[in-house]
This record gives C-alpha cells, structure tokens and sequence, in this order.
C-alpha cells in the first residue's frame, strides 16, 4: 500500500512540475492562508475530536479554469489531564502532530467576477510526530517527570478538495473548502498500535493575487 502511494505520488508531483513549464510566463499566482479543522477517525483514542492548525498553499493557475496546488500545513491535537496517584498530583500532556507536504490539480470554475469554485485531487507526504510528558506537582508548581519522544511512520496519502472564493479586493479573496485525506500512521518498532488519521476537514482563509 504504502509502495503504492509512494509511485502515485512521485506521478503527481512530476506532472505538476511538468506542467509548471509548460505553463510559462502568463500564468498567475496565489498565496492563501488559512486556519484548518481536521476531523481525523482515530483522534478519539486522545479523547478529541480532531486536528486544529494551520495551512499554506501556493497556487499557479495555466489560466482561470485549471491550477496546480503546492500546500504546507501543520496541524496537531494537544490533550493534557490531571490525576492522583499515592496521594501524589500528576499532570499529563500529549501532543500529537502531522505535517503535510501536498501537491495536486484544481479546477476552477468561475460564477461571475467575484465568486470561483474549485476542486481537485492530490496527493502528499504526512509526517508524524508523539511526545508525552509527565509532570508532579511539588507545592505551587509542576515538575517534569518524565518526558518521552515516540518515532512514527511518515505515510504518503492523498486528498480531494471542494471549495470557493469570494473576492474582496482586486488581489484578495476569501476562501473555504471542504476537504477529504486518506492517511494512517504506526509506532515505527510496533505496527500493532496504529493511527488512522483519515477523515473529512474543512479550511478557511485569505488568499492573495499576484
């Protein structure tokens, strides 16, 4: 499986450069920013609902119906608890991350001047990354405990995206999307204990006309 995305991957993101070039000098370019939720199926075992974070994406368009997609997010889920053991007072913290490395197609198609819709798919590499953290209370504060770094398979996934534009300024739009990622993660030296992080999602966000 993994084999597999790995080559659909490299496809891609060689027909996208691919497609850069031939583009040439009149195609526009576009930067958005945007705050993204993640609705990831195994954030449960965190006691959570999903992700939150952050996302980035570079966009060239041939013209105004077709766009290739370069997109850099981090997105995360922070759980922390309070426990007694012994009499003792412990706080727990856990920070669980994924940072994604996309690339995909987008169509666009525009209603009038001012709103665009769009969608595509694409694919990415998602690495991952667990700390925990204990801490005991001594008096007024806490001190660490115990602190440990876990290694997790980075995976190559995929994403289709839905969403639109609303334009405010000549080069500033608002935008939202819905969106949809198939990607899983394990402990690198225990393949039992997984981490299914697919699930539908949703962004928005100000993007930026150059």
């Amino acid at each position: 499986m993994k084999f597999t995305k790995l080559t659909a991957c490299i496809l891609a993101i060689a027909t996208a450069t691919g497609a850069m070039s031939a583009l040439g000098a009149n195609s526009a370019f576009s930067l958005g920013f945007g705050l993204q939720y993640w609705d990831a199926k195994d954030a449960s075992k965190f006691d959570k609902d999903g992700f939150g974070g952050c996302n980035m994406v570079a966009r060239l368009q041939a013209d105004k119906y077709l766009g290739i997609d370069f997109r850099l997010g981090a997105s995360g889920i922070w759980d922390g608890k309070t426990y007694h053991v012994d009499g003792q007072k412990y706080e727990s913290d856990v920070t669980f991350t994924c940072v994604p490395v996309e690339a995909g197609l987008v169509l666009m198609a525009p209603i009038n001047n001012s709103i665009t819709l769009y969608g595509g798919p694409g694919v990415g590499y998602y690495h991952y990354d667990l700390d925990v953290e204990v801490s005991r209370k001594h008096g007024h504060h806490y001190h660490r405990e115990w602190d440990r770094h876990y290694s997790l398979d980075d995976d190559f996934g995929w994403y289709a995206v839905a969403g639109l534009t609303v334009r405010l300024t000549t080069h500033v739009s608002l935008f939202g999307e819905a969106r949809y990622t198939d990607t899983e993660t394990s402990l690198k030296h225990d393949d039992s204990v997984e981490f299914d992080c697919s699930g539908f999602g949703g962004q928005i966000g100000l993007m930026f006309d150059f």
